[in-house]
């Protein structure tokens, strides 16, 4: 009965546009009534992470804050990333129900893919991932690029000749980083010794910090004293072993300078928020432009964090050699690596 009572009441209203605005069609005075109605935009994160992953956390802070600046209609959702089918239900009904669907991770990128083409006139970003389709955004951060300026830190900052790198899956997303890190810390001493351990190979590694550890402490007990960690939630697990045996990590995604001050050397930042809040910004503007989009040291897209909890660990020799070598990246005359060129430790 109250479906019934409310459409008899939209009909009148209705009627009496048509009467008073002249309006040749009922579309007509639909479509200007609700031209103002909040954009409807759903957040899909590739699991629940959001409580101990500082890269979802970036996300979620994005969203978070268009909402309360932008006035969006906000719905925030988690996938299943070991589960496709039931992560494409979840996509697939966001799409019924949004003007704009996001999401993040390579892990999400097919399933992402087929959904957007079901629903070309809704509009999708991904971040991380790159797809070439009409009616989705793709955002990219040049990870390498920042990598570099962390493994630079890394090789300056190390007083054993040895730095480890841990990622959380072994895939091509994550290689960037690695290469990145290797290239970096190799352009400021080539005879440092870099250990590699990946902590799966598949997403499920993002959400295994025991195993992180493990590998950490391992690393840390061969004589590495800085590890530089890639792996969502599983970071945790690196940051517990750089605690327990006192030694340097380097954070990523976010500033974690703050998680372990004096133990977190620097953070290899990414401006998820600020790229969330930008493409959803343009959507409620009527300006979502679709296509892939890579962001790094020349925009601000990607950088290395200093702050007051880590400013008494890098020198200003330190610094110096760094900011040089950003400089120096940013005019092309250093181009980073973004795949693995050398064998592995």
């Amino acid at each position: 009965m109250r479906k019934i009572f409310r459409t008899e009441i939209v009909t009148v209203i209705v009627l009496g546009l048509l009467i008073i605005c002249g309006c040749e069609t009922v579309e007509e005075v639909i479509r200007t009534e609700t031209s103002d109605d909040p954009i409807r935009v759903t957040m899909v994160y590739p699991s629940d992470c959001v409580d101990d992953s500082s890269y979802c956390i970036a996300f979620h802070i994005g969203v978070r804050t268009a909402e309360a600046e932008l006035g969006i209609i906000l719905t925030e959702v988690n996938g299943m990333e070991n589960d496709p089918e039931a992560t494409e239900t979840i996509i697939r009904d966001a799409a019924q129900n949004s003007d704009l669907v996001l999401t993040a991770g390579y892990q999400m990128g097919d399933v992402f893919a087929r959904i957007a083409q079901e629903f070309p006139d809704i509009n999708f970003a991904i971040f991380d991932f790159v797809l070439d389709i009409p009616n989705i955004a793709s955002v990219n951060y040049k990870a390498n690029e920042g990598s570099f300026l962390v493994g630079a830190i890394a090789a300056l900052k190390t007083e054993t000749g040895k730095i480890g790198y841990i990622g959380g899956a072994d895939v091509p997303l994550l290689h960037e980083f690695e290469a990145g890190y290797i290239a970096g810390s190799q352009q400021i001493n080539p005879e440092l010794n870099i250990a590699v351990d990946y902590i799966s190979a598949d997403a499920t590694g993002f959400n295994q910090p025991e195993k992180a550890k493990t590998l950490a402490l391992a690393q840390y007990a061969n004589g590495i004293d800085v590890i530089y960690t890639a792996a969502g939630g599983a970071g945790q697990g690196v940051l517990e072993a750089a605690q327990e045996q006192n030694k340097f990590i380097i954070w990523v995604d976010s500033n974690g300078n703050h998680l372990a001050p004096g133990l977190v050397l620097t953070s290899m930042t990414k401006e998820i928020s600020a790229s969330v809040e930008r493409i959803i910004q343009e959507t409620v503007e009527g300006e979502f432009t679709p296509g892939i989009r890579y962001f790094g040291l020349a925009d601000g897209g990607v950088s290395y964090a200093v702050d007051e909890h880590n400013q008494t660990l890098l020198s200003d020799e330190i610094i110096e050699k760094v900011e040089a070598l950003k400089t120096q990246i940013i005019a092309g005359e250093i181009v980073v690596p973004d795949t693995i060129t050398q064998p592995r430790e």
